[in-house]
């Protein structure tokens, strides 16, 4: 019984330690891209919270080329978008979610944390439908009432290497103003993010996780 306490006393000790030791970060951006081009790529600034650099990507490997945009598009639609519709009365809308990955170039953030971060965006565009018959018209294809929401998997970097350091888990990015922008036309995003960073896992919690083991033999 006692070594069971004991157990259970040291994981609640490295628990609160973790929470602690999380920096809640939230920041405003503006990128500028088009999902039409190649790489489908934004990119652009932090304009508070912090500075540095914001980029995501998404995963176009086998759409066509932007050379025949309209395949390009209407691969896109009839992939991601055009049987995930959302019947929500008042808010009728397709859903196009888009796997890819992100990365940052940051000079000034809170806690001190600098560097370079990159890991992967569950990107999640969303396309109103404000007529409500389920028809993409081009005041919706290119309205200014749809938006792009993504996750954003935090993958923790070696400080040896100078990347900027962060916990594993899910953050949050959105931008409105989303549209179908032909090249060489781009898209202007606004939007905000949040992340919890934390140093990395260091030879401190590989011990510390050591010593809980040795507890329990």
């Amino acid at each position: 019984m006692k070594k069971g306490l004991c157990i259970i006393a040291a994981l609640a000790l490295l628990l609160l330690a973790s929470a602690a030791f999380g920096d809640p970060w939230y920041f405003s951006f503006t990128v500028s891209g088009t999902i039409l081009n190649h790489p489908a790529q934004y990119s652009g600034i932090l304009t508070d919270g912090g500075s540095g650099t914001l980029e995501f990507t998404l995963n176009d490997a086998l759409w066509p080329d932007p050379s025949d945009p309209a395949a390009r598009f209407t691969y896109i639609w009839n992939t991601y978008f055009k049987t995930h519709y959302v019947n929500q009365a008042g808010a009728q809308r397709w859903m196009g979610l888009i796997p890819g990955s992100y990365s940052m170039v940051v000079t000034a953030a809170p806690a001190g944390y600098t560097g370079t971060m990159s890991a992967y965006i569950d990107a999640q565009f969303s396309i109103r439908d404000l007529d409500a018959d389920r028809v993409l018209d081009d005041n919706e294809k290119y309205g200014d009432y749809n938006q792009f929401n993504g996750t954003i998997w935090k993958n923790c970097t070696d400080p040896s290497t100078g990347e900027m350091a962060c916990t594993d888990g899910p953050g949050a990015i959105s931008a409105g103003r989303f549209s179908f922008t032909y090249p060489p036309d781009l898209d202007v995003m606004d939007g905000t993010a949040n992340l919890d960073l934390a140093p990395c896992a260091s030879s401190t919690d590989q011990s510390s996780w050591g010593t809980i083991k040795a507890l329990y033999r």
